[in-house]
């Protein structure tokens, strides 16, 4: 048999039978698209590819192995590819760590791959999928993306095993408290969470198709509902009482594109939610309150921000917030830091900024969900919009001022006088006024030095 023949045999062998990795990979991608770099490559312990999902072009990578050098040569390899064509770079996390017998060159090879994961960071799209153990150094890869997605089962997320730790020693199963539930509601290191790894794969198909391919596109796709839809049930929506949660989910679908709202972070700070939405056809970015703000809602929030703004989507915040929580375990944490950089987040971005106040704005709280104050490009009320310095007890008791001077004074009519408010908006027309504020956002220009984005600058 030739050499010619041998090779030929070799890769008919591997096509027949793909490892998990492979395979993975096939489920992630559109159908028979997915082409393999460095198929014969083995020792590497790691699938990389390219092909298409939703249609358009995507890298990506899957772990077979401990991580070592070749492991990492063959990341970066990938990232160089999709950072000189533009285009996102999905990776599949699952590896037993590092390869012990490299020594210190396994330090190297973390190193690599987080260099080019950093000069990804902004520039294109970067998700991490969860689907095994990710363990050690490699516990910063997926935090290094833009989004983590986890499955449900099977799959762990530790620097340090609980197992090491003083009272623990020896009890193998401590890894699996660091699982996806907890990391999704406590630690917010994982943005989705998917029962199993094909729910996870079709999350990140979801996700991919809200994002642009790089940071000089902007994600548009075909509109598919009336641009003049109006909600008339938006009219008696508030709750008769001033204190009652809204419904926020229900306002953020009514204003989206066929009413769909992807979420993300859903399970972490549920104080505040996110997630993208689309108007007539443009990726949105939302940001909504849903009680009183803390530390936790200012990380998430802020986070999303940073990664809108990198990404040329427009950010449309939903403000009902009447000050931040009671407990002095949040001054102790320095509320005030977190607070600090949610400012510095809005105030930093130059995509389309749009807020429109539907219940409480009070206070500083009010200021940080993108208020005039710090830059927002168009801001609409609600006439149920109470704008002030203080909630009402407090003021009245501080400045003597009536009940009836407060609330003439925090009036939306009176801040829209002030010009603190742009318009005051019927609320079942909310949709199309956001939309006809996009449009005229669209050649919006605006510049601002020593910028860098990135979703992880918390």
């Amino acid at each position: 048999m030739s050499r010619i023949d041998k090779v030929n045999e070799l890769i008919a062998r591997r096509q027949e039978k793909h490892s998990k990795e492979r395979l993975r990979l096939d489920k992630l991608f559109d159908e028979n698209s997915f082409v393999e770099i460095g198929a014969h490559n083995t020792d590497a312990g790691v699938v990389t590819g390219y092909g298409t999902i939703n249609g358009a072009l995507v890298y990506a990578f899957s772990q077979d192995g401990a991580v070592n050098v070749a492991h990492a040569t063959k990341i970066a390899n990938l990232y160089s590819l999709a950072i000189k064509m533009g285009n996102p770079v999905v990776g599949i996390m699952d590896s037993k760590g590092v390869d012990m017998t490299e020594g210190l060159d396994t330090l190297e090879a973390f190193g690599i791959i987080m260099k080019m994961q950093t000069e990804a960071s902004g520039v294109i799209p970067q998700i991490s999928v969860i689907a095994g153990d990710c363990m050690g150094m490699g516990s910063f890869i997926p935090v290094l993306a833009d989004f983590v997605i986890m499955t449900k089962t099977n799959s762990t997320l530790f620097m340090q095993s609980p197992s090491v730790f003083s009272g623990l020693e020896g009890k193998a199963n401590a890894p699996t408290d660091l699982n996806a539930s907890r990391h999704a509601e406590k630690t917010g290191l994982v943005h989705m969470v998917g029962e199993t790894e094909e729910e996870c794969f079709e999350l990140a198909r979801k996700l991919l198709a809200y994002l642009p391919e790089n940071n000089l596109e902007i994600p548009m796709a075909q509109p598919t509902d009336d641009i003049n839809r109006i909600d008339n049930r938006l009219n008696e929506f508030l709750p008769e009482d001033n204190e009652s949660p809204i419904d926020m989910k229900y306002l953020i679908s009514s204003i989206a594109d066929n009413g769909e709202f992807f979420e993300i972070h859903g399970e972490y700070s549920t104080n505040m939610i996110e997630g993208f939405i689309r108007l007539d056809g443009m990726t949105a970015g939302v940001i909504a309150n849903n009680g009183l703000m803390n530390i936790t809602a200012t990380l998430k929030a802020g986070e999303f921000v940073n990664i809108c703004d990198a990404f040329n989507i427009p950010i449309v915040t939903l403000t009902d917030v009447a000050g931040y929580e009671r407990k002095l375990s949040e001054e102790l944490n320095g509320i005030e830091k977190y607070g600090a950089k949610l400012i510095y987040s809005f105030a930093n971005a130059t995509v389309p900024k749009i807020n429109i106040i539907i219940r409480n704005a009070i206070g500083n709280s009010y200021m940080l969900m993108n208020s005039k104050h710090i830059g927002a490009d168009i801001v609409y009320a609600w006439p149920s919009a109470c704008v002030a310095l203080m909630e009402k007890k407090a003021y009245t008791k501080i400045t003597g001022t009536s009940s009836e001077d407060y609330d003439a004074l925090s009036s939306p009519y009176n801040v829209e006088g002030m010009g603190y408010v742009d318009s005051l908006i019927v609320p079942s027309n909310t949709r199309k006024r956001i939309i006809v504020a996009l449009e005229m956002l669209m050649t919006k220009r605006e510049n601002k030095s020593a910028r860098k984005h990135s979703s992880i600058e918390f």
